[in-house]
């Protein structure tokens, strides 16, 4: 491969990993990539690392240059695009607050035969631990095909624990804030005035569609890792929701603490949780979509607007304003049930649990029917009791 000389990449024992989030905890980045991603080389000290998706034309190429060699995170992108002889086009993006740079470009070196096309992107990493350049492309001629994928592996960088909880660096470059949008929620039988961003709703359809798009592929060959990518797709929007959500989240907070105190002094945050239980039994039920190729859920500031909804958007949205609440929280879903539930980590309330596992033996979350009106956390229809059936989706 031409491209191994140019970026003086060492070939080691290769290896893989699937299904998961990639980290490098030695320079504070992680990757939520789409499933099927391989490592296939990398540098001994991991400046530099090669990607390929055993399903797909698509790759990616990671390179972490020193802070002290650039000024910027564009002279540091347009260096690391040069290096291959790619044209591209630039733009400048601020994300977790530091300027960083993204390009759509062409390379006739990044691939064996023919030109590679794709995106690219340089953020500077915390602590000065240098410039994080990631190309993600594919052979041009499968280019309007892998676009999505393309975009979506760039806007999944993470770079430290708040970027688990705000739009990716592509979003939020495509759809920057604008202005904010009053809205009046009632809850609990208090209006609650509160506000979004006025492009909050079309930057969240934004990510519904293309994150739709990738799992679709998944979907539509039934590949061993559907049910990871179903898993995925979930996780990002809760990603790109919950900074649009915060502002609703304390204000919703803000107004019902005191009388989640009085009606359970021990446990407020279970008060809490039962009061947006009840809230969201209360929304206007529609599906989103009946058709296959479009996602059947809608966005969490449509909601909040006063839009339909259905089992996955309220779980999704309740998931998000709880985990802004600093409850612990998160969303089970089931193919087999084709439902959605809100899963509620409750110390010592009593009700039907699901096990989420962690590093600590895991955690019995409470659950919460967000269709059938007047449920109480802990019920769930009889039907759908059986454990094996639901796959959690968490966010740190």
């Amino acid at each position: 491969m031409r491209i191994l000389s140019i970026i003086f990449l060492s070939c080691l024992t290769c290896f893989s990993t699937f299904g998961e989030i990639i980290t490098s905890e030695k320079f504070s980045y992680s990757i939520d990539f789409p499933e099927g991603y391989e490592i296939l080389d990398m540098e001994q000290d991991e400046t530099c690392v090669v990607f390929k998706n055993k399903y797909l034309a698509a790759h990616a190429l990671i390179r972490v240059w020193p802070e002290s060699k650039f000024k910027s995170a564009d002279e540091a992108l347009k260096d690391t695009l040069g290096r291959i002889k790619a044209g591209a086009d630039y733009s400048d993006a601020i994300w977790r607050r530091q300027k960083c740079s993204i390009a759509s470009f062409e390379s006739p070196l990044l691939l064996p035969e023919g030109t590679a096309k794709g995106w690219g992107a340089c953020i500077p990493l915390p602590q000065k631990k240098g410039y994080l350049s990631l190309l993600s492309y594919s052979p041009a001629e499968h280019y309007d095909d892998l676009a999505q994928v393309l975009i979506s592996v760039v806007d999944s960088v993470l770079i430290d624990a708040g970027s688990f909880r705000e739009p990716g660096l592509i979003t939020g470059a495509f759809y920057p804030r604008k202005s904010p949008k009053a809205i009046n929620l009632t809850i609990g039988g208090k209006t609650i005035p509160t506000q979004v961003d006025s492009i909050d709703k079309e930057a969240s359809q934004f990510v519904i569609d293309r994150e739709f798009s990738v799992f679709s592929f998944y979907a539509a060959n039934n590949l061993p890792e559907m049910y990871d990518a179903w898993v995925r797709f979930y996780r990002l929007l809760a990603r790109d929701s919950m900074e649009r959500v915060k502002k609703v989240s304390f204000d919703i907070y803000s107004a019902l603490r005191e009388d989640c105190e009085k009606k359970d002094s021990e446990n407020p945050d279970a008060a809490l949780a039962q009061t947006l239980l009840y809230w969201s039994q209360d929304f206007h039920y529609e599906r989103k979509s009946s058709s296959y190729d479009k996602a059947d859920i809608e966005s969490i500031p449509a909601i909040l607007e006063g839009g339909s909804s259905d089992c996955d958007g309220r779980s999704l949205l309740l998931m998000c304003i709880l985990k802004n609440c600093s409850i612990e929280s998160c969303m089970f879903v089931s193919s087999q049930y084709s439902h959605a539930l809100l899963g509620v980590w409750l110390a010592g309330k009593q009700g039907q649990t699901i096990k989420v596992d962690d590093n600590e033996g895991g955690k019995d979350y409470i659950v919460g029917e967000t269709t059938a009106k007047n449920l109480t956390l802990g019920m769930m229809p009889a039907d759908m009791t059986d454990r094996k059936n639901w796959m959690s989706v968490e966010l740190p």
